[in-house]
């Protein structure tokens, strides 16, 4: 035990200089053994109310063209920072198809006293041509010196857009105004919400006809494959439900397995 302890401490000495000499007025000490633990937030990947986020590091930003050379501004740094070419940066994120766009968060370090800044938004692209259009506005960031690092957030939920996955192809894309450290890219985040897929023309069962006042979440369900009905066409929508049906509700729905 006294030896693991030795060798954990060790690793945590060699994370801790391996993160030195980073942009100047920014921390990255790495300290595992006090890194405070926050609690465990709600549910993100099911429910239709609750806010969900899908979280892009930079490293998942590549060069918008070849011109674009980076670096990071330390051995273990979770930032990177243009040197030439000018181009920028592309990122694209995965969220689950019909969900619903509602924000978009960069988060951007400038401590220019130049004046140059970082350019980001968000894009909506044609997935046969490629061609792309900016979701909501454009975010620039402000520099400061003191404070170089803020998080740019646009709530886009006006735009109700909905993500499609077959024809459209969303994308994140931050350009800098300096090939140096002063203009520094941690990342970014892009907020949704999860929605119930709009009722059909036709009904599927006998006794749910459209107007029902279930019929949209019914047929969802149906066209999941929860739920089958109670056989000879219908749903019997009034029915109680058993504990085993239960049991194949909620397995169907959140595709329960073993390892």
């Amino acid at each position: 035990m006294r030896q693991m302890s030795v060798l954990r401490r060790v690793s945590l000495a060699i994370l801790a200089l391996a993160c030195a000499g980073i942009a100047s007025g920014q921390s990255n000490w790495l300290d595992l053994e006090n890194a405070p633990r926050l609690p465990a937030g709600p549910p993100v990947n099911f429910g239709t109310t609750q806010e969900s986020f899908v979280t892009v590091g930079a490293w998942d930003f590549d060069p918008l063209n070849s011109s674009q050379t980076y670096t990071y501004p330390a051995a273990l740094s979770a930032s990177r920072y243009s040197t030439g070419g000018g181009t920028g940066f592309i990122a694209g994120p995965q969220l689950p198809d019909g969900a619903v766009l509602t924000s978009f968060t960069f988060d951007l370090c400038d401590s220019s006293a130049v004046a140059a800044h970082w350019t980001a938004a968000v894009v909506s692209c044609n997935s046969l041509d490629g061609v792309c259009a900016i979701l909501g506005a454009s975010v620039m960031s402000v520099s400061d010196v003191g404070t170089p690092c803020a998080a740019y957030t646009q709530d886009v939920s006006g735009l109700n857009y909905v993500v499609n996955n077959q024809d459209q192809r969303l994308a994140l894309v931050a350009i800098p105004g300096a090939n140096n450290t002063t203009n520094l890219l941690a990342g970014g985040l892009l907020g949704y919400k999860l929605q119930v897929s709009p009722a059909p023309l036709a009904a599927t069962f006998g006794d749910v006809p459209t107007d029902h006042m279930f019929f949209q979440f019914i047929e969802a369900l149906a066209k999941s494959g929860i739920t089958g009905g109670c056989g000879g066409g219908n749903y019997c929508p009034d029915n109680p439900v058993t504990r085993g049906q239960m049991a194949v509700f909620l397995a169907k729905g959140f595709g329960l397995q073993f390892p």
